[in-house]
């Protein structure tokens, strides 16, 4: 079935009504330049039920599984991530990325049952996040 329109009817969308700004984030960043983080946390016997907190910028963006990797998408820029588990928490990491450019940061416990001291006398250490390959 076809309708078809008297010519009066017809309208033509002004050039401001284009659908790119789709490609802009809340910010105004273009998505298509973003950078992506991506953390891998090793599989570990401590803490394997508990999810550690993600932080980029002092802000939390997610939560990651033991022996799970996620992404994240974040602009172009310097930033500083950090992972934490209750009153613990990984030394803060600073990566740089271009538009388009990723990272991979491993991260998990710092030792075993021999570094439990660890948790009570330096919380801030209990935790590794470093750059991976």
């Amino acid at each position: 079935m076809f309708i078809t329109l008297p010519a009066g009817e017809v309208r033509e969308q002004p050039e401001s009504a284009v659908t790119s700004d789709l490609l802009f984030d809340s910010t105004g960043a273009k998505l298509t330049d973003q950078a992506r983080i991506t953390i891998d946390r090793i599989t570990h016997y401590r803490d394997t039920v508990r999810a550690y907190q993600v932080k980029i910028d002092g802000q939390v963006v997610g939560r990651i599984k033991d022996g799970k990797q996620a992404t994240f998408e974040v602009s172009p820029g310097t930033h500083q991530v950090r992972v934490r588990l209750m009153w613990l928490q990984s030394p803060s990491v600073e990566v740089h990325l271009e538009e388009g450019a990723g990272v991979t940061l491993r991260t998990g416990p710092n030792g075993g049952i021999l570094q439990a001291w660890r948790i009570y006398f330096a919380p801030h250490t209990a935790m590794f996040l470093e750059e991976g390959s």
